[in-house]
């Protein structure tokens, strides 16, 4: 008689799994060049004065803001990453609150640039905290970020009920966004300006899009009525949708 070898089936994996070791590159093979591609060139900086051309400087310059800009976008893409693999925490949340904590956290922002942040009474909603916190956190920082020059920016929240669902507007008077870009800014790492002009990884749109989808809502952007950009956004009254 033969003896047989058993044969283990192959592990399948999930999507969560997937998720899961994305994460994990991003966050550390990934990561870990970057910190010492930026943690050189900060220790060649330092040492300026010891190179021999200007061009030798330049060059170091381009090396460090290379190396701070993918680190920043490996950052986005893990916050990416997390809101797939964290599972979320539907409960009861007052966003009178977290509108508050909001305001809180971008406080010298709102200083820096004379901003003015006004909203109604907020709901009561079935959500996940910490992703409703940051949902508004993007689309307010947004709102600053963009405006338009010696303008302070006047952003204003909107809020209105449905049979089956919250709609939400975050509308602000900034350079607004061209209509045949509507769908563009709301993938992962896509800008429509230069860093010299408006500094970011491109991904406040993409995570709070991520977010609304996972509260059973949708996400659309319309030109606001001071001619800059409306985010209009529904969150489903039965809180997170499973995956």
């Amino acid at each position: 008689m033969h003896a047989f070898q058993q044969v283990m089936a192959p592990t399948v994996s999930t999507p969560e799994d997937e998720f899961r070791d994305f994460a994990y590159i991003v966050s550390h093979d990934l990561s870990g060049p970057v910190r010492t591609i930026v943690g050189f060139s900060q220790l060649l900086a330092e040492k300026l004065d010891q190179l021999p051309s200007d061009e030798d400087r330049l060059h170091l310059e381009l090396i460090l803001e290379s190396g701070q800009k993918l680190n920043e976008m490996i950052q986005g893409l893990l916050v990416f990453s997390r809101l797939n693999t964290v599972p979320r925490a539907p409960e009861l949340i007052d966003l009178e609150i977290t509108l508050a904590r909001v305001h809180m956290e971008l406080q010298a922002l709102i200083d820096a640039t004379r901003a003015q942040l006004t909203y109604p009474r907020m709901p009561e909603i079935l959500a996940d905290n910490n992703r409703m916190f940051s949902l508004f956190y993007f689309l307010i920082e947004n709102a600053i970020k963009f405006r338009r020059k010696d303008t302070p920016p006047d952003i204003r929240i909107f809020v209105a009920e449905r049979p089956e669902e919250w709609e939400f507007c975050v509308s602000d008077n900034g350079i607004g966004i061209d209509p045949m870009f509507y769908d563009d800014v709301f993938r992962p790492l896509r800008k429509l300006h230069t860093d010299d002009a408006y500094p970011g990884v491109g991904m406040g749109l993409t995570l709070a899009r991520k977010i609304v989808l996972q509260h059973g809502g949708n996400i659309r952007l319309e030109a606001s009525p001071s001619g800059g950009t409306a985010v209009i956004f529904t969150l489903s009254k039965a809180g997170p949708v499973k995956s």
